[in-house]
């Protein structure tokens, strides 16, 4: 009897055995292998005539989530979601929104709809649905410490209070061509709208955000956590390399977390009894984080579309650069001339020409920002046409680069990516 569960065939010639060196269509199919695309009939779902999403995982085991699912709103109202949850520190907080998050909308919008409740109550009944959620996961894991029948049920029933997650879930009512989008975390929505150019059939695009980045990094968010603990310095710090960070994390607001949210007398339980993690040194006084969502509300006009992307995807492409690229995607598709791919100039990384037989020395001592000039338009689907110019375009050892590396080497470059792009007129 013999195995190997290393390789099939043993040998001498163990170099690349590891990893393949990627060249462009190598590193594309890997981001191919975790893309889809719907099409929708005319009037199927309103004006939504496609969706085209991908996921690249760089973690073993992907922490991201995202949902494509029909709404029951009541009163013979239909409505569609579309969601992504950024697990952090594990994907089992994620896991349990993706299985609930929107039931529990849903739930709380039909009893606004059946109720005379006014607009204004729109928001607050959504945000409700969110904080009530959390709330529930946190109890839960408490209640385990004393109600559990065993040791694993405990585990089971703590796994999504350990770990984290952000919340991204846009709802588009079809009947009124309106979009709500609610967030926690640093997931991102952005509508792209079509601009005519004066004087021609040239199109130029408008950024709309739906969504803010709660972090440390945005001002208004700073300001608002720095009000909650006004006797606590430090509060927000940043070492080199690294992004701002609220009591050590990198998120202001989230789901489950409750390293930030639970006692140290609760925790040292967790910690003695079933192996949770201490909380950290700077957490004083919690809660420090919550899911209360920011919630946006926009009519949809034909030609619109919407990017949701979790924040691996934001890291390296601005908000209107995202929407140009997705911009020069939709016209090099109706005109049908989408490059061939790994075709044109190449360019190093930082500009100039791309060196030839030569390694680029590249740093990920900061996430790198592509900027439009870099943008490549080689591929049919629009969440992967995103993601390679997210990951470098035109900077071809780049983009190999990043996509050739695995975990855990991958998180020093690339975090887990999902994008969803969702189109409101024909594609």
């Amino acid at each position: 009897m013999s195995y190997n569960t290393g390789s099939r065939e043993p040998g001498l010639d163990w170099k690349y055995h590891a990893l393949p060196v990627l060249d462009v269509e190598a590193a594309t199919a890997k981001i191919k292998e975790g893309e889809a695309s719907h099409k929708f009939g005319p009037g199927e779902l309103g004006m939504v005539s496609r969706c085209d999403t991908v996921q690249v995982a760089s973690n073993a085991i992907m922490e991201d989530y995202m949902v494509s699912t029909s709404m029951d709103m009541g009163k013979n109202q239909k409505w569609h979601g579309w969601a992504i949850y950024d697990g952090h520190a594990g994907r089992d907080t994620a896991a349990v929104l993706s299985h609930s998050l929107i039931p529990y909308v849903e739930r709380s919008l039909q009893s606004h709809h059946n109720s005379a409740s006014s607009v204004d109550a729109f928001d607050a009944t959504i945000i409700s649905a969110f904080t009530t959620l959390d709330n529930d996961i946190s109890s839960d894991g408490i209640a385990a410490l004393s109600d559990a029948r065993s040791h694993s049920e405990v585990q089971a029933r703590l796994a999504p209070c350990y770990a984290g997650s952000c919340a991204l879930l846009a709802m588009y009512n079809p009947a009124e061509s309106v979009v709500h989008v609610a967030g926690v975390g640093d997931s991102r929505a952005v509508l792209g709208r079509p601009l005519a150019t004066t004087g021609g059939s040239e199109l130029t695009w408008t950024t709309i955000p739906l969504s803010s980045d709660q972090t440390p990094s945005n001002p208004t968010e700073a300001e608002r956590v720095k009000a909650l603990h006004p006797d606590e310095d430090g509060l927000i710090t940043k070492r080199d390399g690294d992004c701002d960070r609220y009591v050590g994390i990198a998120v202001t607001r989230a789901f489950g977390d409750t390293r930030w949210k639970w006692s140290k007398d609760l925790l040292d339980i967790c910690e003695k009894q079933y192996s949770g993690k201490p909380p950290p040194k700077n957490v004083l006084n919690p809660p420090y984080l919550e899911a209360t969502p920011d919630v946006t509300s926009m009519e949809i006009q034909k030609g619109d579309f919407l990017i949701m992307a979790s924040d691996g995807f934001w890291e390296h492409l601005s908000s209107e650069a995202a929407v140009h690229a997705l911009g020069l995607w939709v016209d090099a598709v109706k005109t049908g001339e989408l490059g061939k791919r790994g075709g044109g100039k190449a360019t190093a990384v930082g500009g100039g020409p791309a060196l030839v037989d030569k390694a680029e020395g590249i740093s990920f001592w900061e996430p790198w920002k592509v900027s439009p000039e870099c943008f490549v338009v080689e591929d049919d689907n629009a969440a992967t046409h995103l993601v390679k110019n997210a990951f470098g375009g035109n900077q071809r050892q780049l983009f190999t680069g990043v996509m050739t590396v695995d975990s855990p080497t991958s998180k020093t470059m690339r975090d887990d990516v999902t994008v969803q792009v969702i189109f409101f007129d024909d594609i």
